[in-house]
């Protein structure tokens, strides 16, 4: 039986597990040969089992913040922090999102977006109406919903608005419960920004990070497909559950069922897995936070990939936002010594990916000191819905690593 340890020096971690070679390791026959050279090739698989692999670091929000800090260093070097100790009841929040998948078709598409506001991400979403990158088919069907703007009142800008809630939902358990889902987390989103911006020490005002986007932030439910799904759309289009990408804002938590499929990129260029675990949610840090602390976090690539066949994926995902009038300080921006937004084996791996700015650009970077965050995410709002299948008027190239 190969052992299942992952620390460095693998080939003696492996020594315990293997048999004793006979006469005092002199080898005097062709079957004591046979035997030996099967022990060594044991040991070399046993190698490769042990070789030390990237892990996502587990952050509990009840903890003491000297026993946090570790764990959030670790996390804002990957990017990305398992969380426990937030108080939501994730169970629930699935089973609500499940019910509205599970509604008619024709009653979801007519709470899809509005036409008349590109850009504003509200109601539902159906299979390849958006894609992070024009060459893929986003295999998943969506519903975007945020804080209850009430009906009559005026918008402020393009990312506030009235929900889109299906008809007839009004009263129903599964709306209740994911509007209350949506306050729950932004409330455990907001812990835990603070709580990483204390540890790390960041150049920040951690009560600030999220301050003023409460009403422009969104919570984005999916649907995941298998591959073998749904066929007549886009055949031959390569598939996937969501294209290669960074998060634009300043955080996303993550609520995923126990089917796997959520990767995103270590520096060495590999995919990790973000394991599924139950009563854990996944927070991944995004573009602005990378930039606002001077490159202090990481933004990581990441990607979703398809189910097994037979199987769906359900996931519930906050993107955290500021304010939507919100500027990179010049300072930042102008950063000198800001360390690359990724490796090159990243890069590599990658290949193509939706970015807000590419970070590495000063000149980039400035349009984040020049013009307004909700600007900015709005024009790339519309560069995906432009990637909808059937769609000519993708134009959001310049963004797309």
């Amino acid at each position: 039986r190969l052992p299942t340890c992952r620390r460095p020096g693998a080939l003696l971690c492996a020594l315990p597990h293997l048999p004793k070679i006979p006469n005092g390791g002199m080898i005097r026959s062709r079957r004591e040969l046979i035997a030996a050279t099967s022990i060594f090739a044991v040991a070399a698989l046993a190698a490769l089992c042990c070789q030390p692999r990237p892990s996502v670091p587990l952050v509990d929000l009840r903890a003491p913040a000297s026993v946090q800090r570790e764990a959030w260093a670790a996390g804002a070097a990957l990017g990305a922090v398992r969380l426990v100790g937030h108080d939501l009841d994730i169970a629930a929040a699935l089973n609500a999102s499940r019910s509205l998948f599970a509604l008619p078709e024709p009653t979801k598409l007519a709470a899809g977006s509005l036409d008349g506001r590109p850009g504003f991400q509200r109601g539902y979403l159906a299979i390849g109406g958006e894609s992070g990158l024009a060459a893929n088919l986003e295999l998943k069907e969506g519903f975007c919903y945020g804080y209850e703007w009430p009906a009559n009142a005026p918008v402020e800008n393009g990312l506030c608005g009235p929900n889109l809630w299906p008809e007839g939902s009004e009263g129903a358990p599964w709306r209740a419960e994911l509007t209350h889902y949506f306050h729950a987390a932004a409330g455990a989103m907001q812990r835990a920004t603070a709580h990483m911006a204390e540890a790390l020490l960041l150049p920040v005002d951690a009560a600030s990070l999220l301050r003023g986007g409460e009403r422009i932030s969104i919570m984005r439910l999916f649907h995941y497909f298998s591959a073998a799904e749904h066929a007549h759309i886009a055949p031959g289009k390569p598939r996937t559950g969501s294209s290669a990408h960074t998060d634009w804002h300043v955080a996303t938590l993550i609520a995923q069922d126990g089917t796997g499929g959520l990767q995103l990129l270590g520096a060495d260029g590999a995919w990790v897995g973000v394991p599924p675990l139950a009563g854990e949610v996944v927070v991944l840090l995004g573009d602005y936070l990378h930039l606002l602390s001077r490159g202090a976090t990481h933004s990581p690539i990441h990607r979703v990939l398809l189910p097994p066949e037979r199987r769906h994926r359900y996931s519930l995902t906050l993107f955290g936002y500021p304010s939507f009038d919100a500027t990179l300080p010049a300072e930042a921006a102008a950063a000198a010594e800001l360390p690359p937004s990724h490796t090159r084996a990243q890069l590599a791996a990658a290949g193509a990916f939706n970015t807000l700015v590419n970070g590495s650009d000063p000149q980039a970077r400035l349009r984040l000191a020049e013009e307004a965050f909700g600007d900015l995410v709005l024009d790339k709002w519309r560069g995906v819905a432009a990637n909808r299948v059937g769609s000519r008027s993708y134009r959001a190239g310049s963004d797309a690593v």
